[in-house]
């Protein structure tokens, strides 16, 4: 169920009041979609979404109606309707038919931050085996969300964490999956995930810190030997994970992560200062 969490929302260049959003427009045809973390006003990496976008409307088929620099201009519009610079704003385009334009909407959604104890000890993940089907696509699935979600409340766990067919571990529900064993940092490779924008983001931080990373299948016994754990999203950015199901881990103590949390953060606060 889609909602606003603002007063406003966009639908193509037309403002309407939050409780005209319809729920259940996403599920109606087929939707790509992008979330913005929103701090100070700056929708964080839009360039690196929009690339995304672009490659999601390849993967499907499907063309975008509208500019980047038109989308661009929505979300600065929304923010600015609403007078709020901190949030997520998901933007959808929906196709009711794959012959027909998309139609745009931008609003303010839902977002689960991690409280400030989830950085200082790590959060906890519950393991489901579901694959995301075209995974490097970003489309809109109800039936893949409700899996996830109901794994999450039944174990009150903050994310998800996907096994395939093959007992690999892939990503998170709405994140993606890093791993750290002695001085390596480990993912799953670019091509069997959605390549989430913070998580590119997370191989600059460690490029930035000279830090050694390894793309690589990781079977889920590997990952419960890791010394550590991590995901990495929209919402959490860098997050460190104290439980997979029941197994524990000490990820928030590891220096290697806190060290690519720092310059993480150095990334979006500089992203910020040239984006205002």
């Amino acid at each position: 169920m889609e909602t606003s969490t603002e007063k406003f929302w966009l639908k193509n260049d037309q403002f309407f009041s939050k409780d005209e959003l319809p729920g259940d427009f996403i599920e109606q045809g087929i939707s790509l979609y992008e979330v913005f973390r929103v701090i100070q006003g700056v929708p964080l990496f839009f360039e690196e979404h929009m690339a995304r976008l672009h490659n999601s409307s390849q993967l499907t088929g499907l063309k975008l109606p509208v500019e980047d620099e038109t989308i661009r201009k929505r979300l600065h519009d929304l923010i600015a309707r609403n007078q709020v610079e901190t949030g997520n704003i998901k933007i959808v385009l929906n196709y009711q038919q794959p012959n027909e334009p998309a139609v745009f909407y931008a609003y303010f959604t839902p977002a689960f931050y991690p409280s400030p104890a989830d950085y200082e000890k790590g959060a906890k993940t519950v393991l489901v085996h579901i694959e995301r089907p075209n995974p490097n696509a970003k489309v809109d699935r109800a039936e893949y969300r409700q899996v996830i979600d109901t794994a999450k409340e039944k174990t009150n766990s903050y994310e998800a964490i996907l096994v395939d067919h093959n007992g690999y571990v892939t990503e998170g529900g709405r994140s993606n999956v890093f791993m750290i064993k002695d001085n390596l940092v480990l993912t799953p490779p670019a091509d069997q995930v959605l390549k989430g924008i913070n998580r590119q983001v997370v191989l600059t931080a460690c490029d930035n810190i000279g830090q050694s990373v390894m793309e690589k299948k990781i079977s889920l016994n590997e990952m419960l030997d890791m010394d550590a754990v991590f995901l990495t999203g929209t919402s959490p950015h860098v997050l460190p994970v104290s439980q997979v199901d029941d197994y524990l881990f000490d990820s928030a103590n590891n220096q290697i992560l806190r060290n690519i949390m720092t310059e993480f953060n150095n990334i979006v606060e500089n992203y910020i200062k040239t984006h205002r």
